[in-house]
Parts: C-alpha cells; sequence; structure tokens
C-alpha cells in the first residue's frame, strides 16, 4: 500500500514519533516536535495554514501548565518532607490516638513509611498520623 502525502508533506515529517510518560502525557519536548512539524507541513497555498498566533498562545498555554504540573509536584513533596520531619519529632515523645472508640496513649517507639505515608509505633502497633490526637514530652523519663 503507498502513501498519499498532501501538498508539502513529506515522508520524514509523517514518521515523526512522540514519546509518552509513564501517564501518558506528552511533555514540553512532544509538543515542539509536534509544532515543528506542523510548522515545516503548511499549505503554501495558505488553504489549510493556522494562524502563528495560535502556535504561540497554544505553547504558552502549555508552558503554563507544565508549570502548574511542576508546581503541584514541588508542592507534594514539600509535604511529604513536612510530614516526616513531623513524625521524626514524635519519636521518644507520648503520644495519644483515637483507635476506633478507644483512646490509646504510649510512648512513640518508632516511625515506620509505606507509600509515602508515616505511621508511629505506639505499644508495638502502628496508627495513622491522622489519627494522632495529642503529643507530650515523655513522662518516664522525667523530662
Amino acid at each position: 500500500m503507498s502513501s498519499v502525502y498532501g501538498i508539502g508533506l513529506n515522508s520524514t515529517a509523517s514518521t515523526a514519533t512522540t514519546s509518552l510518560t509513564s501517564n501518558g502525557a506528552l511533555n514540553t519536548q512532544d509538543f515542539l516536535k509536534i509544532m515543528t512539524a506542523q510548522l515545516q507541513n503548511m499549505d503554501p497555498t495558505g488553504g489549510n495554514s493556522t494562524d502563528s498566533s495560535e502556535y504561540i498562545s497554544q505553547m504558552a498555554q502549555f508552558t503554563m501548565l507544565d508549570q502548574l504540573s511542576n508546581l503541584s509536584e514541588s508542592m507534594n513533596n514539600l509535604s511529604i518532607l513536612s510530614q516526616q520531619q513531623i513524625s521524626f519529632s514524635l519519636v521518644g515523645k507520648t503520644a495519644t490516638v483515637m483507635d476506633g472508640d478507644q483512646q490509646v496513649t504510649g510512648l512513640v517507639e518508632k516511625v515506620k513509611y509505606q507509600n509515602g505515608c508515616a505511621y508511629p509505633v505506639i505499644n508495638g502497633k502502628e496508627y495513622s498520623m491522622d489519627m494522632v490526637t495529642e503529643v507530650g514530652e515523655d513522662q518516664s523519663s522525667g523530662v
């Protein structure tokens, strides 16, 4: 089967490939490749050509979206670091957690991490950070 190309199209432009990220989204480099291919293959008669200001507008929107995505990722990382720092400060302190209807108080022995979340261990049992209701100094050491 032979390929049919429109005016100004060539076989190299139609074989341009893009790479998908792990979530299936295109990155900035992919957008630039597509935009370059579109510009290279514009109809010289102007029939199917897009206004160049549209490309600039699309690029500005794509850049803004990319920056918002980067900001969101940075905020997520900051949140994780903050949670880690707070959980580290719990070790060796007395904490109270609500386990269902029961209030449990004990010394935070250690903190475990699973899937980016901190779980303080009190009396040998792991609890979620959102279950912690009170934190104080260890009363047994006289501090």
